[in-house]
């Protein structure tokens, strides 16, 4: 797809590149976020994407099948849980935070990790929408890397 605008996809993994490089998160909170948006997007390249080393991370396919089941939120720790509806909030737009979530969000998570959250959020929704809508595919499976070891 990005060799019809090799400026665009250059942007598009520049902006990529920064947020991976500079992750402060800790992957399974931004694995759940991911996974989540990438099945509201209907991504099929997303939502089958993996971490080239998931299973030192403790990712498991039960982690990825349960993001999108609010009864199995308990399933996730409580940091994980609150990145998985911030994630959902974020697909819907702004009017579906509340005063009550920014509190939980606040009491969960620093300023500068909210706008890092944010910002990957973007990057997966906007990207991840473009892949659906233009019906982008794979016939293999994606595996990424993990960025930096955060705690």
């Amino acid at each position: 797809m990005w060799s019809l605008r090799p400026d665009l996809g250059a942007a598009a993994h520049a902006f990529g590149d920064a947020l991976q490089e500079g992750a402060r998160l800790p992957v399974r909170i931004r694995e759940a976020a991911r996974i989540r948006i990438a099945h509201i997007n209907g991504c099929i390249p997303c939502s089958e994407t993996r971490l080239e080393d998931m299973e030192r991370h403790g990712l498991t396919e039960d982690f990825y099948a349960g993001v999108d089941d609010p009864d199995q939120r308990t399933d996730y720790a409580p940091r994980e849980a609150l990145a998985i509806a911030f994630a959902e909030r974020f697909a819907t737009g702004p009017a579906a935070f509340d005063d009550l979530f920014w509190a939980e969000l606040h009491a969960q998570f620093s300023a500068a990790e909210l706008l890092e959250l944010a910002s990957h959020c973007a990057k997966w929704l906007g990207l991840g929408r473009l892949n659906a809508v233009m019906e982008i595919a794979t016939s293999c499976p994606i595996r990424i890397s993990a960025g930096p070891d955060v705690p």
